[in-house]
């Protein structure tokens, strides 16, 4: 009969081989983080543009609740300040404006053969880099945005303290989904000469359908539908009606759970999209 220590053994080595294995993408991960921190004053200048945008949706949004007799579409004066500055806070993190197409460049210039020939997944590197940086940029944005929402004395915040964390993995899915779909976006550029027509469509297709403009609350009822059976309903939404309060836990709970489920799902469609791009290249470079 062996020993528990004999039985630990393939225990300890299936651990040291994942971590082995992940080690690369953590450090691409921190690699982005540092890249990003460099940053300050555009960070800074960020900060500036989407607090004056955020007031100007406030003046709006407020003008509609009052108009609509205080409350539409489950929000309070309160619960819209809270998505208006949390939504605000979540711009670059969740690439709402496109990215930076270096993944698009490097398809159309060759140099993605050079990534096919490292030892490590093209997809997971590149969004392990992308997650780093757009981590980071909820340090100089977001909290800052969260405190001036604050400051005006009008914004809510969930009263159960299983919301924080919660809010926090929701935070994390929804920043891994929407890089996750961009990435879907930019390896559409094994098979079109330019994505940037695509990446335009998505920025402004996809920030309506996940609430930028509006919340998603406040659709019509056949297009809120729309954005709830695509991914991009719970891009944003999940992650501002949780910290608000708008939604309790358990509810939070769920949508966190359709989250992960697309998330897993877009990953899986951006794995293939590589699969099929490679092959293509493959069939074109020999």
């Amino acid at each position: 009969m062996s020993s528990p220590t004999a039985a630990a053994v393939p225990g300890r080595a299936a651990l040291l081989a994942v971590r082995t294995a992940l080690q690369p993408y953590v450090r691409l991960t921190v690699a982005g983080f540092r890249q990003q921190s460099t940053y300050l004053g555009a960070a800074a200048a960020g900060v500036f543009t989407n607090a004056v945008f955020g007031f100007v949706k406030m003046a709006i949004l407020l003008a509609t609740l009052a108009g609509a007799g205080g409350v539409a579409g489950g929000y309070t004066p309160e619960l819209m300040v809270s998505y208006i500055f949390l939504s605000q806070g979540m711009l670059t993190a969740i690439g709402a404006f496109g990215g930076d197409g270096s993944l698009a460049e490097r398809i159309r210039s060759g140099d993605i053969a050079v990534d096919f020939l490292r030892p490590l997944d093209v997809q997971f590197a590149t969004l392990a880099t992308v997650l780093g940086g757009a981590v980071y940029s909820l340090i100089p944005r977001a909290l800052p945005l969260a405190a001036i929402g604050a400051a005006t004395s009008m914004m809510a915040w969930a009263s159960e303290p299983a919301a924080y964390p919660l809010a926090a993995v929701s935070v994390l899915l929804s920043i891994v989904l929407a890089q996750a779909l961009l990435y879907c976006v930019q390896i559409l550029g094994f098979w079109v000469v330019d994505t940037r027509g695509i990446q335009m469509f998505y920025v402004v297709a996809g920030t309506f359908l996940m609430g930028m403009f509006v919340p998603v609350g406040l659709f019509p009822g056949w297009l809120a539908k729309i954005a709830e059976f695509t991914p991009f309903g719970w891009i944003l939404m999940p992650p501002c009606d949780i910290l608000s309060g708008r939604i309790d836990a358990a509810t939070g709970l769920a949508a966190v759970g359709i989250q992960a489920g697309w998330t897993v799902a877009v990953l899986a469609v951006g794995a293939l999209l590589t699969a099929a791009g490679r092959r293509r290249l493959e069939v074109q470079g020999g």
